[in-house]
């Protein structure tokens, strides 16, 4: 038996941070310390925030070449379409009026 859609994106989107983190993404790439002092959260729990978003390919981790490599990290095609998920359930919240 399949599972219901809703505890799937619970299991993806309801750990602590996560949500916060795409938000982050959602207007520029940033870096790993950038994230960490915008959302002041241990390097330990980012770092490993990161690595789920990545697998599931919400995120991308971009690794720059050259003399001073950089590390960045980005929404992927799918974190974006995930972002406008999240406007429209705004907008949902905003038409019935639910407060929370």
């Amino acid at each position: 038996m399949e599972e219901c859609p809703a505890l799937r994106i619970m299991k993806l989107l309801g750990e602590k941070w996560v949500i916060v983190i795409i938000k982050e993404l959602s207007d520029k790439d940033r870096r790993f310390n950038e994230l960490n002092r915008a959302m002041k959260i241990s390097s330990r729990t980012l770092a490993k925030r990161l690595r789920e978003l990545e697998r599931v390919r919400i995120i991308r981790k971009n690794i720059s070449k050259g003399t001073s490599p950089r590390t960045e990290y980005s929404l992927t095609d799918a974190g974006r379409d995930l972002m406008k998920s999240f406007k429209n359930l705004g907008d949902w919240l905003d038409k019935w009026k639910i407060k929370v």
